[in-house]
């Protein structure tokens, strides 16, 4: 990457986070709920990111894995009485667990059944909120009189406003996590391992162990996003968490670019703010129709003009509209099939990220 470039990011991350820092005194509360359940929804698709656009595993599960953190940590707060920070650390490390489950039966069952297991996975899901009603409230889920984030006295925080910079940190420190994860040892051999399994087994990756990290890590993020997407609203459905939303979630990665971590904000804001387009264009009533067939023609035209989703494709354009030459990460993040160049690239690219490795 050009030097400018590589000091402009960080710069670039620093203002987006300081702007969004001004955005709670700027906008009403009510705003501010539909912003800050997409900071939680922008932790689920980060995880997805890692999942799908690093390591090269595709989950339509993580919905359920989503509405799991929020259905652990509501369920801890308002009838057990704990504080709602322990409750989201508790979110994360169940679906962490479910991870770890998840990858385990996947790669013992091989091949493309991973995906399979997570599509069954997101389809038992409401179906078991509504029979452990004892547990979750059933069809009518779990209320509470407001959300549990609360800003301390001293703060002069708003409860709208307290929330959102919480989950805004707690967003920030997610994608600095993940970032430096992908940039290290283990990062290099989820790419190893995406480019090709095969090759990477054969210089010494640990294909199964590589896998099955990705997968716990991306649950457990999925999980704390849906932690604070519960907690924030005070409320938990189990039609929040059909099948459908999973695959929203899904779509929303590969719109947004599933190898960038801006991308995960960019999805995230099309999962809250098309609905409500749809519902000014259409009405309530055909709201949600219009807005799945804008989810699945906007999905097969990222496809066709921007593969590697839009942050992804307009970052490259944007590479070269001020002359940086493509570096071969660069070159090896471009979508497969372009040709013989490309694939010599991914080939270089997978035999410097394993002699990367120690």
């Amino acid at each position: 990457m050009n030097t400018n470039l590589r000091r402009a990011v960080p710069i670039g991350w620093a203002a987006a986070f300081m702007i969004g820092v001004v955005v709670p005194f700027v906008v009403s509360d009510y705003d501010l709920l539909d912003l800050t359940r997409m900071l939680a929804i922008a932790m689920a698709v980060a995880g997805l990111n890692l999942l799908l656009g690093h390591s090269g595993q595709i989950s339509v599960g993580h919905g359920a894995i989503f509405g799991l953190g929020g259905y652990a940590a509501i369920i801890l707060v308002a009838t057990y009485g704990w504080p709602w920070w322990s409750a989201v650390l508790v979110g994360g490390a169940v679906c962490l667990a479910l991870g770890l489950l998840l990858g385990v039966l996947g790669l013992t069952m091989g091949g493309a059944n991973l995906g399979l297991l997570t599509i069954a996975v997101a389809a038992i899901f409401p179906l078991l909120l509504i029979r452990l009603k004892p547990i979750t409230g059933g069809t009518f889920g779990i209320f509470m009189a407001h959300s549990p984030i609360e800003p301390p006295d001293w703060s002069g925080l708003t409860e709208a406003q307290f929330g959102f910079l919480v989950c805004l940190v707690v967003l920030a420190l997610t994608l600095l996590l993940l970032r430096n994860l992908v940039a290290g040892r283990l990062g290099r051999a989820f790419a190893a391992v995406r480019t090709s399994a095969l090759l990477a087994a054969a210089n010494g990756v640990d294909v199964n162990r590589t896998k099955l990290l990705a997968f716990a890590v991306s649950a457990a993020v999925a999980g704390t996003g849906g932690a604070f997407y519960a907690l924030v609203a005070a409320i938990a459905v189990p039609d929040s968490y059909l099948v459908p939303f999973s695959i929203v979630l899904l779509a929303a990665s590969v719109v947004g670019g599933s190898r960038t971590w801006a991308g995960a904000l960019l999805g995230a804001a099309i999962v809250i703010y098309l609905p409500k387009l749809a519902e000014n264009a259409a009405g309530a009533e055909s709201a949600g129709n219009w807005s799945q067939l804008v989810y699945a023609c906007g999905l097969i035209l990222t496809l066709i003009i921007a593969p590697s989703g839009l942050v992804g494709d307009l970052s490259r354009l944007a590479r070269r509209a001020i002359g940086i030459v493509p570096t071969m990460r660069d070159q090896a993040d471009a979508p497969p099939g372009r040709g013989s160049r490309a694939g010599r690239a991914d080939e270089a690219a997978l035999n410097k990220q394993i002699s990367d490795l120690p």
